[in-house]
Order: structure tokens, then C-alpha cells, then sequence
């Protein structure tokens, strides 16, 4: 499943923006890293009795401009890094680290020395392999020169020599390739697994016979929407509605043909309340209601009529054929009032009800 969507829209984005903060990360590795090796190299160099004067100077003004620079890098990993500059950045940064180490290794190209440089800069691809795994370009960016230079500072260069180098470097590639293959894996898991928890909270919400919003999810809707008309202060109205005789077709038809009623009802509610922000939910078998923003008593009246329309016009039929009684629909508005909070709406609604449900046992 996981390969499945790898490669499908959402998949992909999801799967690059991943790799992108994972690059970033690496970045701010490298740069820790270089800084690091630099301090220990500078020591060891600076100790030894066989530097020359000029190679302690080269160093120290190497040095300077390593630290200096990574700190430039440190602050522009963190700022400049976004979706379309991850790719060309990542090359960059490769690029001139790699130079710096392959710049260095031929700096210090002294016997004494070789061998803390090679060291060194093996420890760099190793790092730089668990920075760029992500991204192979940048990670041959990074890798290639250094391997290059180190051959050319070597003092003999031999088939075995040049075939150990490339032996490490296929090496890297291929712990790379691994590592890079498990970041994929995770990645489309937790892909999966977020997905399947939106899934579950939606199923959550939603009524399972009429594919409307249920009681709960109504519950989040309203307050959501009572805040935003205390914010801009236009009105909000509630819809409640009972439809008869749905309980009584339940009890004699069963509740296969009731289900299918009931998705009868929900189109005609959809088809009656076709603004995107029109709220419909199922509060209980027979009971339906509609949050209406930014609707006055008139519209939401205007709602009602066309909804009633919609409900007679496709119910009729199933109603009288297996009952022989007409279809009967109440509904009450339950207008906002500046300052009412959600509480109060929802006691207000329930009230409403309660009085449709008594008209309707009368």
C-alpha cells in the first residue's frame, strides 16, 4: 500500500516535504560536523613538530573562513530552505563543503599530515552519506571530490589504490541507497497511518445510514460557526426539523426500507440547502437539523419552504404506497442573538425540539 501511494499526488508532496526537512537536518549536521573535524584537525596540527609555518597559516586562514561561513549556512539551512529551493540549496551546500575538504587535502599535501587528512575526511563522507541519503545528487556532490583529491594527493596512485576509493565510494552509494530506502518506508507509513486516523474521525462523524454529519459533529459546527457570527456579527439560524411518520414506517416496512427512506430524505435536505457552508445533520431517527450562516429568520424560512418542496415531492410516494398516510414535516427556526453562546443555542434547539416532538404526540 505504502508503494501505491508513493508515487500519487498527495503521496508525492507529502513524501517531499519529508524529504526536505530531512536535508535541512542534514545540512545543520554537516555544518556541526565540519566544524568539528576542523577543531580536531587544527589541534593535531598545530601540536605537531612537523607543520611548516605556511601550512599552519594556510590552516588557521582555512579555518577562519570554514567556521565563519558555517555559520552563514546554519542560519540559511533554517531560513531559505522551502519547497522550491531545497534541491539547488542542497547541491550548493554539497558543492562547497566538498570543495573545502578536497581544497583542504591538497593544502596539507605533506606526509605528516596525509594521514589526519584522509581520516578526517572519510569521517566527512560518512556524515555527509547521513545528510544527503536523501537526495543522491547532492550526496555524489558532496562525496566525488574528496575521493578525487585524495587520490591526487596520494603519494603512489596504483590500480589498488584507485580501486579502494572507488570500492568506498560504490560503499557509500550503497549505504545511502539503504538508508534512503528506509526513510521511504517510514515515511509512506506514517503517511498511512495519518491517513487511516483522518479516516476513522471521519467515520466518526458522519451518520452511517444517511451519510449526513451526526449529533456530534453538529455539536463542533455550531460552536465554530456561534463564534464566527460573534465575530462579524451577521446572523445565524438553526433549522430544526421532524419528519413523520419515519418511526412508524421503521416499525412496519423494517428498517432495510427505512434506510433507504432515510437516504431518500438526505438528498432532498442536500438539494434544498446547496450553500457550501449549509450545515445538515442527523440529530436522531426522525430528526434532522441545518445550521444556516449568515441567515436571517426570512432566509432561513425560505430554506424551509424549499426543503419541504424537495421532501414531499420525493417521499410521497414511498409514505402513501406503504402506509397509506401523508407525509407530515415540522420545522422550527431557532434564531442566534448577539452574545448567546454555544450552550445556550444547543438548550435552545433541544427545547425546540422537545416542543415538535409533544405538537407532533398531540
Amino acid at each position: 500500500m505504502m508503494q501505491d501511494i508513493a508515487f500519487t499526488g498527495k503521496g508525492k508532496l507529502y513524501f517531499e516535504e519529508q524529504q526536505q526537512q530531512q536535508l535541512e537536518k542534514g545540512v545543520r549536521l554537516l555544518v556541526g560536523a565540519s566544524v568539528f573535524l576542523i577543531f580536531l584537525m587544527a589541534v593535531d596540527l598545530m601540536t605537531s613538530e612537523h607543520s611548516l609555518y605556511i601550512t599552519k597559516l594556510y590552516f588557521f586562514m582555512l579555518g577562519v573562513t570554514t567556521l565563519s561561513s558555517s555559520i552563514v549556512f546554519w542560519w540559511l539551512a533554517g531560513k531559505i530552505y522551502n519547497d522550491e529551493k531545497w534541491k539547488p540549496l542542497s547541491l550548493l551546500f554539497a558543492g562547497l563543503f566538498s570543495i573545502f575538504w578536497a581544497v583542504l587535502s591538497l593544502v596539507l599535501d605533506h606526509p605528516s599530515h596525509l594521514q589526519t587528512v584522509f581520516l578526517y575526511g572519510e569521517i566527512y563522507i560518512l556524515v555527509s552519506v547521513v545528510a544527503f541519503f536523501g537526495y543522491r545528487p547532492a550526496l555524489l556532490l558532496a562525496a566525488t571530490p574528496i575521493v578525487c583529491s585524495f587520490l591526487i594527493a596520494s603519494p603512489s596512485l596504483t590500480p589498488t589504490l584507485i580501486f579502494a576509493y572507488a570500492s568506498k565510494l560504490l560503499l557509500a552509494l550503497g549505504i545511502s541507497e539503504y538508508l534512503n530506502h528506509c526513510f521511504r518506508d517510514v515515511v509512506f507509513l506514517h503517511l498511512d497511518s495519518r491517513n487511516l486516523k483522518h479516516q476513522l474521525k471521519a467515520v466518526g462523524l458522519i451518520d452511517p445510514v444517511t451519510q449526513l454529519h451526526n449529533n456530534r459533529h453538529f455539536n463542533i459546527e455550531l460552536d465554530r460557526e456561534v463564534m464566527s457570527a460573534r465575530r462579524s456579527k451577521l446572523p445565524l439560524s438553526v433549522l430544526v426539523i421532524n419528519i413523520q411518520p419515519i418511526r412508524l414506517y421503521t416499525f412496519t416496512c423494517g428498517h432495510e426500507a427505512s434506510d433507504d427512506l432515510l437516504r431518500i430524505v438526505s438528498k432532498a435536505l442536500e438539494h434544498g440547502a446547496y450553500r457550501p457552508r449549509d450545515f445538515i445533520a442527523r440529530m436522531s431517527v426522525d430528526e434532522f437539523a441545518l445550521i444556516l450562516p449568515e441567515t436571517d429568520e426570512n432566509g432561513a424560512t425560505v430554506v424551509a419552504e424549499r426543503i419541504e418542496s424537495n421532501i414531499h415531492r420525493s417521499c410521497d410516494l414511498w409514505i402513501e404506497r406503504d402506509l397509506n398516510e401523508a407525509l407530515l414535516m415540522k420545522s422550527a427556526i431557532v434564531k442566534w442573538e448577539q452574545n448567546m453562546s454555544t450552550k445556550k443555542m444547543l438548550n435552545r434547539i433541544k427545547r425546540v425540539t422537545a416542543e415538535i416532538n409533544i405538537y407532533e404526540a398531540e
